[in-house]
């Protein structure tokens, strides 16, 4: 009895070591939620998938997702989707959810996939508003967060905002801080201090305030056009004469070398022939003479 005991605590031992193994070894996976609102009125989902292989991070594509507002159920159902070659999915609350949307100054958004993991973030809603003055040549940039509470926008404070000119590559920052909190008030401002920025032809820059993935308000984003660059007419130096411009174009100093050292080596080798011919005639009249002498 006791031996038939042993080997069977034995053999569940086995099993559950072999279950937590095949556990440790299942591959991880994460999904993320990103609230994101542009210009305070177009606002929208975006999702990211994330698969664990070997310690290492990788989009998950292909996987079927369903995202509620603020419960899981038919009617509060935002979209159902399937993440791209990236493990990304972006989507937009319907209009059919935009009454409960503005019912609340908090949300929840859930995510759940097709093997029933879920994820979820709280979201609060919030918006940026921008603004500038120009007292006695200093160029000032004012931001200000609000949040709605109490039936009204109040100020949000301690929420970290970036400000900055909107460039092809990204975002070139306004001054020496690569951000700014808002005060008591939800405000912040900051000098302006790029000079002599390339513009449009009407001297516009794009001014841009974000908020990037903070955990009451998610990621928002605001733009102001104002006129503090400058306008560069674009020359084109097509046709002028460069290095790397096409032979007929190559500076004259180059073609006046390069046809110098040609023709100095051409030059050498008709001298050399005409020094070969002259020798030949030279033997043929000596051997002539040497045997009229004969």
């Amino acid at each position: 009895m006791k031996i038939s005991f042993l080997f069977s605590a034995c053999m569940v031992l086995g099993i559950g070591s072999v279950k937590s193994q095949q556990d440790s070894s299942k591959p991880e996976t994460a999904v993320n939620i990103h609230h994101i609102v542009l210009n305070n009125s177009l606002q929208y989902l975006l999702v990211e998938t994330k698969i664990k292989n070997n310690k290492k991070w990788q989009p998950l594509r292909g996987q079927q997702l369903e995202i509620f507002l603020d419960s899981t159920g038919g009617e509060n159902v935002i979209s159902k989707c399937q993440t791209d070659s990236d493990g990304k999915a972006k989507l937009i609350i319907p209009a059919s959810l935009q009454s409960k949307w503005k019912a609340s100054p908090t949300h929840k958004f859930i995510a759940v996939t097709s093997d029933g993991a879920q994820s979820d973030i709280e979201i609060s809603r919030a918006r940026i508003l921008i603004d500038t003055t120009n007292v006695d040549s200093v160029r000032t940039v004012n931001v200000q967060v609000t949040k709605w509470a109490d039936s009204a926008w109040q100020p949000a404070k301690n929420v970290e905002v970036k400000i900055g000119v909107k460039r092809l590559g990204g975002q070139l920052k306004i001054g020496d801080e690569e951000s700014y909190t808002t005060d008591s008030l939800g405000a912040v401002s900051a000098e302006f201090k790029l000079d002599s920025l390339p513009a449009d032809e009407h001297g516009n820059l794009a001014l841009v305030a974000r908020i990037e993935d903070d955990e009451h308000f998610g990621s928002l984003s605001v733009e102001k056009v104002v006129p503090w660059g400058i306008y560069q007419k674009p020359e084109s130096n097509f046709g002028a004469r460069a290095l790397w411009a096409a032979r007929g174009k190559a500076p004259i100093w180059l073609m006046f070398m390069a046809y110098s050292i040609i023709a100095a080596v051409w030059g050498v080798i008709f001298y050399l022939i005409f020094r070969i011919v002259k020798i030949s005639k030279l033997g043929e009249a000596e051997s002539k003479a040497t045997q009229t002498l004969a």
